[in-house]
């Protein structure tokens, strides 16, 4: 076990995603994790992404204007789990110079008041590049990369990387999610990038145990500037039974022709966004797990936290061949570089698939959990909260 570095520590958490947001991502664990030894504060979303007017859009804007600058106090941290929320007001259209220095006021009057006062025992952990200079507010900064967030739609991509650019110059530990993400990081002209490929919670996955039907399953965000849907129902059209689990469209793209083809296939069941007990439950009644994402620039830093979720359940992986899984040798993940030859793959595994195999696809996995990353963190932030480190200034 990690020493905890102090009973008056505190991390300080920017993220890209709300805590309550309907699939969990590296924030929302690492910061549930952390609340064992650390007073956690969670800052959530600057909504970076310029906001369309789909109905899941402005009703995610009308929840954030109504519960705009409010924050869970200390009662929500560590006796329920769950970090002190604080929940910013800014203008989600950071591409304007205007709307920036706007936000910049926001951020100074309305977000700085609430957060810890800069100190020896505070750090800022950071998962957004575009922070408003929040990390000259704190003497111990983390920036943790795990998305190329400036390849996405609808991002702010000069602004965003002009501000990249000078955080991983800025923050003492640069980390990154994939060696994509990294090889962009080192461009950029970090130091010393810390590779923290995605885990999974493996104890929940690796504990559940059900009768197993001849089926693949895909669980995350069903949107097609990610997912091939046109593979999956090549799949479906195939003879696979196919069952998919997450939201639909979250980051506001429509609904595609193809995808709305899936979801009404008969050989595809579609199980809704499910908590992970629950996702636990239907990949221990399948057999084999499916990336079917797309190959492009967003991708190309993608190491899907999935992976180590479908191992642990014993199943074996099918993914299209993303670069960050392509550079790795694990076991029980087979790529497949066309359709055909996916389908082939599914097919094959599912005809092979045995408990005895899938007990070492498990213990393969156990190594790659959310227990060892906190107590990787741990020792991190043990390293930064040691010796004594002059303050940076104040926004």
């Amino acid at each position: 076990m990690v020493k905890n570095p102090g009973p008056d520590s505190t991390v300080v958490i920017l993220s890209t995603a709300d805590f309550e947001s309907e699939v969990w991502t590296n924030k929302q664990h690492l910061a549930s994790g952390l609340i064992s030894n650390h007073r956690v504060v969670y800052i959530e979303s600057l909504g970076l992404r310029r906001p369309t007017f789909s109905r899941r859009d402005l009703g995610r804007i009308w929840q954030k204007l109504r519960r705009a600058n409010l924050k869970e106090g200390p009662a929500a941290n560590r006796t329920t789990n769950r970090p002190e929320v604080v929940r910013p007001l800014v203008i989600p259209f950071h591409q304007f110079r205007l709307v920036r220095m706007l936000n910049s006021i926001l951020i100074r009057s309305m977000l700085k008041p609430k957060l810890p006062v800069p100190g020896d025992s505070v750090v800022y952990w950071t998962f957004s590049p575009l922070n408003y200079g929040l990390d000259s507010h704190f003497g111990n900064v983390v920036y943790h990369s795990v998305d190329l967030l400036h390849t996405i739609p609808g991002i702010p991509t000069a602004a965003l990387l002009a501000a990249e650019k000078e955080l991983v110059r800025a923050a003492e530990v640069v980390i990154a999610s994939s060696q994509g993400v990294k090889q962009h990081l080192d461009s950029l002209g970090a130091p010393d990038v810390v590779l923290w490929e995605n885990v999974a919670s493996v104890e929940l996955f690796s504990g559940t145990k059900n009768d197993r039907l001849r089926r693949a399953i895909f669980a995350g965000n069903l949107t097609p500037t990610k997912v091939q849907a046109e593979l999956l129902l090549d799949l479906a059209e195939s003879g696979v039974k196919v069952a998919l689990a997450g939201p639909i469209n979250i980051d506001g793209t429509p609904l595609s022709g193809a995808l709305s083809s899936v979801l009404n296939h008969p050989f595809v069941d579609y199980l809704g966004n499910l908590e992970l007990a629950e996702l636990a439950v239907e990949f221990s009644k399948s057999k084999v797990g499916l990336i079917p994402y797309h190959i492009n620039e967003y991708t190309a830093g993608v190491f899907p936290m999935k992976v180590y979720e479908y191992l642990a359940s014993g199943l074996s992986v099918v993914s299209t061949p993303l670069p960050s899984l392509k550079e790795r040798q694990i076991s029980g993940l087979h790529l497949a570089d066309n359709k055909e030859a996916f389908i082939e793959k599914v097919l094959h595994e599912l005809g092979i698939f045995t408990e005895e195999q899938a007990e070492v696809r498990t213990l393969d996995a156990s190594d790659h959990s959310w227990t060892r990353r906190t107590e990787e963190a741990e020792r991190l932030l043990t390293g930064l909260l040691g010796p004594h480190k002059p303050e940076r200034g104040n926004i």
